[in-house]
């Protein structure tokens, strides 16, 4: 972790800490024991909810988390006083990261004291406009809607600075890829928040024992998600493989494809694309190259200098075939299709295979054009060594508006994607210098 990252996540824990130093313990304290047994069960339902999460793999080496154990303690917070409701949220993250997750320290630390600040920040300001009785579902819709955006957005804004720290993005950028277009993840969020209000109803009809209705909603929930990811990622394991056998014929490029739907995605989240958009383009690029399965290419592509005109012309068809590989499929999207046929259009018109141009190119072929040219000029080839950095960015440049879409050249100089090209290719060790062979 670097000093900025460390100072960050320190400034963080003293925040956490301060907060609960100066809870009104002895309100607390006064607390009927009734509604502390009440708490408790809400701090359960909300650890066997993160025991239900699901971990699913969006990329080599990058791993995202699903879960909804926030909801009962956004319930608790319907239900109870700030304090209350912020000592359920500690409770319930300090055993998510340390019994369940098992999370290194200073992790468990920095997103415990992210819930403890999260909950404290939302719970006090949603007071403001109604107190809750203890116990008791007396909601109010102003407070509950403020409780819910403050809760969301104080979570946003804490995680997104350490990521843009350590990643080293803007941090503006980096909360409108948390927040996402027009702010669709927040409103997810929001749109899940009933199942909280049922909760809370629950308890105040119930008691404890209406929360274990709840847990019947958690499953069928879990199940459904866990569903749909299950298949997602076997098609996705699947596609790896047969893009792994493609590359497997010319050591040159192996894990290009990888390397290639990496920078795709990387990119579409710097120009605040849509989650579906961003998933299509990654897509594309992983199977940017899938036309070279045809046996027609084998020799061309294990070929150690530069190809004649007649194979030029031949290897350019690949495009074409892929798209026309893929159009077989009836679960790939047409987006995902159009991005592979037109991944070799160039931004004047001049490319192939249909002479596009500007904006007629598809996004996701206009992005796969740029990182797979920024991924063939950071590697080793038979003919040339890989471009330094400056290199490739004065490359861009030049290229800017004729080979390449200037607003897209333009995001990518504006963040790191070429420093995280390097290294993709250095870990995939594509980067190791070999002696070019005699054409």
């Amino acid at each position: 972790m670097t000093r900025r990252a460390y100072t960050y996540v320190s400034i963080v824990y003293l925040a956490a800490i301060i907060v609960l130093l100066v809870q009104p313990w002895s309100a607390i304290a006064r607390t009927e024991s009734a509604a502390l047994i009440g708490v408790l069960a809400f701090v359960a339902l909300s650890v066997f909810a993160e025991a239900l999460a699901i971990d699913f793999s969006v990329g080599p080496n990058r791993v995202a988390h699903s879960s909804i154990a926030f909801l009962p303690v956004f319930a608790c917070a319907i239900l109870f006083p700030p304090a209350v409701a912020t000592v359920a949220a500690t409770l319930a993250a300090l055993i998510s990261q340390l019994a369940l997750r098992r999370r290194i320290a200073w992790v468990a630390g920095f997103n415990i004291s992210v819930a403890v600040l999260s909950v404290a920040a939302a719970t006090n300001l949603a007071a403001l406009i109604n107190e809750p009785t203890i116990g008791r579902f007396d909601i109010d819709f102003l407070a509950f809607g403020t409780l819910a955006l403050a809760l969301f957005i104080s979570n946003v804004l804490l995680v997104g600075g350490l990521i843009s720290i350590r990643e080293r993005i803007r941090y503006r950028h980096v909360i409108h890829q948390l927040i996402g277009p027009r702010g669709g993840n927040i409103f997810y969020g929001i749109l899940a928040s009933p199942i909280a209000v049922l909760a809370a109803y629950l308890y105040d009809k119930l008691y404890v024992g209406g929360l274990i209705l709840v847990v019947l909603p958690l499953l069928l929930i879990r199940y459904s998600y866990l569903s749909k990811v299950q298949l997602q990622q076997a098609n996705q394991d699947l596609l790896r493989v047969l893009i792994k056998a493609i590359e497997t014929r010319d050591p040159y490029t192996s894990g290009h494809s990888v390397r290639v739907s990496l920078m795709a995605r990387a990119i579409a989240e710097d120009l605040g694309l849509s989650r579906k958009a961003t998933e299509q383009i990654e897509t594309a690029g992983l199977l940017h190259d899938i036309g070279k399965i045809d046996m027609v290419y084998a020799t061309i592509i294990q070929k150690p200098h530069r190809l004649t005109d007649e194979e030029s012309l031949l290897i350019k068809t690949h495009a074409v075939k892929g798209a026309e590989l893929l159009q077989n499929l009836t679960s790939l999207p047409q987006e995902v299709v159009r991005g592979v046929r037109h991944h070799h259009e160039r931004y004047d018109g001049n490319g192939y295979p249909d002479g596009l141009a500007g904006e007629a190119i598809p996004l996701a072929a206009r992005i796969i054009m740029l990182c797979d040219s920024i991924d063939a000029m950071l590697s080793d080839r038979p003919y040339r060594r890989a471009l330094s950095i400056e290199q490739v960015r004065a490359e861009l440049i030049r290229c800017s508006g004729t080979q390449f879409d200037p607003a897209i050249v333009a995001a990518i100089l504006r963040g790191n994607t070429l420093d995280r090209a390097r290294e993709l290719i250095a870990r995939d060790g594509a980067a190791a210098v070999r002696e070019p062979q005699p054409v």
